[in-house]
């Protein structure tokens, strides 16, 4: 890396072996509840029961916000990178040279919308199961009730979190941030 110093160097070995850390911990997190979600779907389904429907919505809801905090923090990573080490002309330029990669047409970036859809559609078919079999146990339609709940929350905050990972602007923000505070002063009042 032509033009790096030694702590630069450092540095941004550090913040890509972090960010492959986070993007890992992200897939693992997520692939480990997903699992965990369809066999406790699958047990649900088999005991008929619209109680066991809960678990399948809560653990799809922390396996999704476990990838959701890796992949934001893997663009918070990404977006310094591009501000700090590819603005120099002779530093790396992997992140800005993707950037320009996602706009050629066929390319297909991320798929953050597949993994929302994909716990969506489980969390959707819970709470249809979970009304299904309310009416085979006691307080069967309470616990309906909850997974209903709680599974169109989750639905709803998944869409807005993809929507706003999606359009977050990760260098932008660290452009931001190296502008530095700046003082904001009070608006004098015209004296008469």
């Amino acid at each position: 890396m032509a033009g790096f110093g030694d702590w630069d160097q450092m540095e941004y070995q550090t913040l890509m072996s972090r960010g492959r850390d986070a993007e890992r911990t992200a897939q693992v997190c997520w692939t480990a509840a997903g699992i965990a979600a369809a066999v406790l779907f699958s047990w649900g389904i088999a005991a008929k029961s619209s109680s066991l429907m809960l678990p399948v919505v809560l653990a799809t809801a922390f396996g999704f916000y476990a990838m959701v905090h890796g992949r934001n923090q893997v663009r918070l990573i990404a977006g310094y990178v591009k501000e700090y080490f590819e603005g120099q002309s002779s530093g790396p330029r992997w992140f800005t040279r993707l950037g320009y990669l996602e706009v050629v047409p066929g390319f297909n970036p991320s798929g953050d919308w597949v993994t929302t859809v994909l716990a969506n559609l489980l969390v959707i078919g819970s709470i249809v199961f979970a009304w299904n079999f309310a009416g085979l146990a006691p307080k069967g339609e309470l616990m309906a009730g909850i997974v209903t709940g709680v599974g169109l929350v989750f639905c709803f905050h998944s869409v807005s979190e993809t929507s706003r990972l999606r359009g977050m602007n990760p260098s932008a923000l660290w452009r931001q941030v190296g502008n530095g505070p700046v003082e904001e002063r009070r608006p004098r009042l015209a004296t008469r």
